[in-house]
């Protein structure tokens, strides 16, 4: 686990988180701007140092980072000796050197040695035909390539991402996003990654802390972060869960997914990509604007997903709108509807309706 204990005073600002954070799969550090996401990163990477006059502690698995407190003396590991390796928005990589010397120069100061493979990274993340090349000479999601290779030959025990995706292009964004989503399934090194953005949330994260003006909101996996009525992210916009499981079937024909969703319905996704049956899990995300209800299972329609459900929980109205949670075998679903629909329909909590959703709607990680 890593343990911190944070206070942290900068002017009118202050930072206040007092968690623990697993040490398996994608921990998203997630907040409107201001809200202390990278001040903390900083402070766990060791490039900043809390004020000594305040209480500060951080560990990772029972390893000492940073101990200050009344009662101890004041330590502080330097940051080399942490085996961490930092990706932020802008490549950082040495100008003078090309691709394969910048990835070298990694490799030549690891603390440890690794079983991740020098060609195996390359190909994984479609960089070795740049091996060459200077980084004047790549593109910028070539660039953030390049950086996020780095960071896995250094050998580190924690990787941090401070919004590692935002300077970059729709394409090229969507480019890193999707090695992101391969690569910390395969390698197994705990990712500790800032964003604002909720898709990039939706994609990458298996547990959330959530911050809002320097206080810690929540500390949860990221289905609860979701669907929680308590908590913003289930009432922005772009509110949706995600759900992970097996694909039982694939039809070739129409480039469709079958997706188990528990052990008595599936799921339809259109995946034009799709050329055979993925034998892993996969995430897919369910945004509350693309699923609607009907009271009674539709026929002759073009939606490919009509499923039962029963409202567990209505949100209060807001701008004429409000937010269904259904249940479905235990999985969550959310919808967003209009205040006249729900009293059209009648709904209520508890009442067992029909959730309806496009397939094309449907997006997934494999």
């Amino acid at each position: 686990m890593l343990a911190i204990n944070i206070n942290q005073t900068l002017g009118n600002f202050t930072l206040q988180v007092d968690t623990l954070i697993p040490t398996d799969g994608v921990t998203a550090i997630f907040g409107p701007s201001a809200s202390g996401k990278s001040t903390l990163l900083n402070i766990i990477a060791g490039f900043s140092t809390p004020h000594k006059s305040l209480t500060n502690t951080v560990s990772f698995n029972d390893q000492s980072w940073l101990k200050n407190t009344s009662k101890e003396p004041f330590n502080h590991l330097p940051i080399h000796q942490r085996r961490i390796a930092y990706v932020t928005q802008k490549a950082c990589l040495f100008s003078h050197l090309n691709v394969k010397k910048n990835l070298q120069y990694a490799i030549d100061r690891r603390l440890v040695d690794s079983a991740i493979d020098f060609h195996d990274i390359c190909t994984r993340l479609k960089i070795d035909s740049l091996l060459d090349k200077l980084p004047e000479q790549l593109s910028g999601g070539e660039q953030q390539r390049v950086v996020i290779a780095r960071a896995l030959l250094s050998a580190p025990q924690l990787i941090l991402f401070d919004e590692p995706l935002s300077a970059l292009d729709e394409s090229h964004r969507e480019d890193v996003l999707h090695h992101l989503e391969q690569l910390h399934q395969s390698f197994g090194i705990p990712f500790l990654y800032v964003t604002h953005n909720i898709e990039e949330l939706m994609r990458l994260a298996d547990h959330v802390l959530l911050l809002n003006n320097g206080q810690l909101v929540a500390n949860r996996s990221i289905a609860d972060t979701l669907s929680d009525f308590n908590l913003p992210l289930s009432q922005q916009q772009h509110s949706g869960v995600v759900l992970e499981g097996a694909i039982d079937q694939f039809d070739a024909q129409y480039q469709l997914l079958k997706f188990k969703l528990g052990n008595n319905h599936a799921l339809w996704i259109s995946d034009a990509n799709a050329n055979t049956r993925p034998q892993h899990n996969i995430r897919i995300r369910v945004y509350a604007k693309d699923v609607s209800i009907t009271l009674q299972a539709s026929t002759n329609t073009s939606i490919l997903n009509i499923i039962p459900v029963v409202i567990s929980e209505i949100s209060e109205v807001t701008n004429g709108q409000a937010i269904l949670k259904l249940n479905c075998d235990n999985h969550l679903l959310l919808s967003r509807i209009t205040a006249k629909s729900i009293q059209q329909l009648g709904l209520t909590v508890g009442q067992s309706v029909f959730a309806q959703i496009k397939g094309i709607a449907l997006l997934g990680a494999a």
